[in-house]
């Protein structure tokens, strides 16, 4: 299950969808956050406290457990 958390292009401010699992480092560039992948680099307008409070959301809210 991929790991999605919405973010901003620092460039054009153009909201996306950036899948977690695909993360190798992030840190802060500036007035962005450059985010190494596997396949290249994303620059995002969040700085890298917001990320990773994104991050967290994401795996705790998939921890949760429906009373079946």
């Amino acid at each position: 299950m991929a790991h999605l958390i919405e973010l901003h292009t620092a460039g054009q401010n153009q909201e996306i969808l950036f899948n977690l699992d695909t993360m190798v480092s992030a840190e802060r560039n500036g007035d962005s956050t450059a985010i190494q992948t596997r396949w290249g680099f994303q620059n995002v307008k969040e700085s890298l406290e917001t990320i990773m409070e994104k991050a967290d959301y994401v795996s705790t809210k998939e921890k949760v457990v429906a009373p079946f």
